[in-house]
């Protein structure tokens, strides 16, 4: 009897054929805290894993290994028929081959996931005729390797240091450690430990003349060790060797089974942790071992997890069609895979990472290991990271956030202790490429002249904090304490970013956020004292000649020279309010009037510039520039910071006119991170917003073979922020919340069917059927939330 379908099995991905172009063409599966791809190349089943936080000495986010598994006789050398099937319904990969010659003329199945209870990966074999198999353990880190730089320093994307990021220019020399493997008994152990005292981050705390501080920062390198076993059933030690792979030479062991079964069970179990004793750190992953035996995969838990995952919300649009060929139907398609993608990450210790995540494989065209990576590892860009992060809300997914908080959380120390030192005030100060340290961005801090890095790695001629001279990113000029970089230097809209998001998770969820609100407060804290200091060094005043702060030097997200930034000053109104909203167990009614007071002394807003006879949203205070960056800041005023609602008429008329007549937006470009398709939503456009929508989801990498591995735009391969940017700008189409009102259906073209169930503030799911123009099911759960529902347009 067939099974019944489930919502999710329309957008299962199914190939027919075994790769062509190597880990180009793999798909991803995993769960918990471990992200696999996996592909079958030249007869053989091969496999990357890779664990969350799992970086080494220098801070790149890497592999734990390949992994290859042969049969013999083999189906899959010679296929008469073949199939590779993601389904999605409880996150498994599964592989099937009947094999053209008469000795492989059988169906061997091979079913793939990752035990999300226990961060193991299983591969089961089931076969119609007896195999045996053998499967290797791969590494390219055998030996040290130097990450040279190289000539064209200036575009990293030419250098072998790009995957660790912090190290480009640096003038000394980039050691990657070897990792460890060895037989014991009838596994297979691997693993790579870093030293006390790694280089990422404590290259950087001596750099910016912190090292005085080291132990008050957080270090989550130090002694950090990440690896695991292979178990196989009925396993023995087969013959190791070497070999060479996309042009990288490699080391192997391999185990291979006793003899021939119509079913194995081949189980890699996995560990990370920091310990000061190895022997520990063995011991614990022994026990994680016994437990994966025991557990065998945990099939029905794992099956159950998965199905609870799928049935908090969902995006199904023309739920009545199957056409893999219409872009409109395909928005469903990326909106879940994107959302599968994030969620093999659900536990892990580090934050799902912009550029690729798990996924990543050998970079394309360049010749570099598989752990190389665009932007690199241990460092996270803060306006990439948030576009993994938002979408989360909505799809209920909020308890996969709090890796990303734990971030800030853990930064704190450095943040502060780097306000102190350099600007002698309080609050905490993060950079938009930031690490769990706090601290500043080694590259963008700049290195000592030495004869090596290109100019603009060098850090020049260092003035005092205040300086006159200094009116944002100056050639030639650095203020002590800041990072020397045009692009991101005095960009900090980012950490009052997270702690709007974080405030927002709690609005969402009722989930405890305690541990979270000294980064809040510290992060609204430093821009009052901060400017309030620097508009002291200039006139002797704290504010302004309206009694207001002064934001400036100052960024508009990349837009340099921006006095009074719109993304920051909408930031700023979004913590504080958000603050003052808390329960008084929080915060205290003295903490409270101090931030009202914050807020009276805040420019007011909107900032608006005139242009061609239209008023429109600015940028900045007093900014009338037509040129910007593809941020689009004046736009941040409604997303991420929900200071302008669809029941301010007014202001969202002066939206719509800077949608329709700045000229800093080029709709011709959508792709990467760019929020284009998030903005049209919010200004209430649905044929605008669903056309970008389609342009920026139907834009897949045609060298990558898995529909949703995005890129290169700006980020690598798989780019995630791309994606994540799409899923938010079909939410908003969607579902939009202000307050205590929710907007159903804001910017959703009255042409399209879709079926929707999506979360809101106050722990609120609203589920929707829309038909032929018409809600023909509207569901809102508590049932006292329906009161402030309002259905736009009103139909």
């Amino acid at each position: 009897m067939k099974a019944a379908e489930y919502w999710t099995d329309r957008y299962d991905v199914e190939w027919t054929s075994p790769s062509d172009n190597g880990p180009m063409d793999s798909m991803p599966f995993g769960g918990g805290d471990v992200g696999c791809n996996i592909w079958v190349e030249k007869g053989d089943v091969l496999l990357y894993v890779q664990k969350s936080g799992s970086f080494n000495e220098l801070g790149e986010y890497v592999k734990l290994g390949r992994f290859r598994l042969t049969f013999t006789p083999n189906p899959f050398e010679e296929s008469a028929a073949f199939s590779q099937k993601l389904r999605l319904q409880d996150g498994s990969v599964t592989i099937t081959a009947r094999g053209k010659k008469s000795t492989c003329d059988f169906k061997l199945e091979l079913k793939c996931w990752a035990d999300v209870l226990t961060g193991s990966i299983h591969l089961v074999v089931e076969s119609t005729r007896p195999v045996a198999y053998r499967v290797r353990y791969e590494t390219w880190r055998h030996r040290d390797r130097l990450l040279e730089e190289t000539a064209r320093v200036q575009k990293m994307g030419d250098s072998s240091r790009f995957g660790s990021y912090s190290f480009v220019g640096y003038p000394g020399e980039v050691k990657k450690l070897k990792d460890e493997f060895r037989y014991d008994g009838s596994t297979i152990l691997f693993y790579h430990r870093n030293p006390e005292s790694p280089m990422a981050p404590n290259v950087g705390i001596e750099q910016q003349d912190l090292a005085a501080y080291k132990d008050q920062l957080y270090d989550g390198n130090k002694n950090l060790t990440f690896g695991g076993k292979i178990i196989g059933s009925h396993a023995i030690k087969s013959e190791g060797g070497d070999g060479n792979y996309r042009g990288i030479d490699f080391k192997y062991l391999a185990l291979e089974s006793k003899g021939t079964s119509a079913k194995h069970h081949i189980m890699i179990a996995t560990h990370r942790a920091r310990d000061a004793v190895f022997a520990n750190w063995k011991k614990r992953l022994d026990d994680r071992c016994g437990q994966v035996q025991r557990t065998r995969g945990n099939v029905v838990k794992n099956r159950r997890w998965w199905r609870n995952f799928w049935d908090r919300s969902r995006v199904v649009v023309k739920p009545k069609d199957r056409d893999a060929t219409d872009p409109v139907w395909k928005l469903g398609l990326y909106y879940q895979l994107g959302r599968y993608q994030f969620g093999c990450n659900y536990y892990g210790d580090s934050p799902t990472k912009f550029n690729g995540g798990s996924f990543t494989v050998d970079p394309f065209g360049k010749p570099f290991d598989p752990d190389w990576r665009c932007w690199g590892g241990d460092f996270h860009r803060a306006q990439n990271q948030r576009l993994i992060y938002w979408p989360m809300l909505k799809m209920g997914d909020a308890g996969a956030m709090r890796a990303q908080f734990n971030l800030y959380r853990r930064g704190l120390p450095g943040a502060t202790i780097r306000v102190k030192k350099y600007f002698g005030h309080e609050g905490a100060l993060y950079a938009e490429n930031t690490d769990a340290t706090g601290l500043a961005f080694p590259l963008a801090w700049c290195w000592p002249p030495n004869g090596f890095s290109a100019e603009k790695r060098i850090r020049p001629q260092e003035v005092p904090f205040g300086d006159a001279r200094i009116t944002g990113f100056t050639k030639g000029l650095v203020e002590r304490g800041m990072m020397y970089s045009a692009s991101i230097g005095y960009h900090f809209t980012s950490q009052l970013e997270h702690a709007y998001m974080i405030l927002e998770f709690h609005r969402f969820t009722g989930g405890s956020i305690e541990k979270y609100l000294p980064f809040i407060k510290q992060s609204v804290i430093f821009f009052d004292q901060h400017y309030q200091k620097r508009q002291m060094l200039r006139n002797g005043k704290p504010f302004d000649e309206r009694g207001k702060l002064y934001i400036y030097p100052a960024m508009a997200c990349e837009t340099g020279n921006m006095p009074n930034p719109a993304d920051v000053v909408a930031g700023l109104e979004a913590c504080l309010e958000g603050l003052i909203a808390l329960e008084s167990a929080l915060v205290t009614n003295e903490e409270k009037d101090y931030y009202r007071a914050f807020l009276d002394r805040l420019p007011p807003t909107p900032f608006l510039r005139e242009h061609g006879g239209h008023t429109m949203l600015a940028s900045g205070e007093g900014n009338n520039r037509t040129g910007g960056t593809r941020e689009l800041p004046q736009f941040y005023p409604l997303f991420p910071f929900n200071r302008i609602t669809p029941a301010d008429k007014e202001e969202m008329e002066i939206a719509r006119e800077t949608w329709r007549h700045d000229t800093t937006i080029d709709l011709n470009s959508i792709y990467g991170w760019q929020q284009k398709n998030i903005f049209a939503a919010r200004v209430g456009l649905p044929g605008d917003a669903m056309a970008l929508n389609v342009k920026k989801m139907n834009n897949a990498n045609k060298k990558m073979r898995f529909p949703s591995f995005f890129g290169p735009a700006y980020d690598g391969m798989p780019d995630h922020n791309w994606i994540g940017a799409g899923m938010i700008g079909i939410q908003e189409m969607l579902l939009q919340t202000f307050g205590d009102k929710i907007y159903v259906l804001p910017a959703w073209p009255v042409d399209v069917d879709v079926d929707f169930k999506l979360h809101a503030p106050q722990q609120t799911v609203v589920e929707v059927s829309f038909r032929d123009g018409e809600i023909r099911r509207l569901d809102v759960t508590p049932e006292e939330r329906e009161k402030d529902v309002i259905v736009v347009p009103e139909l």
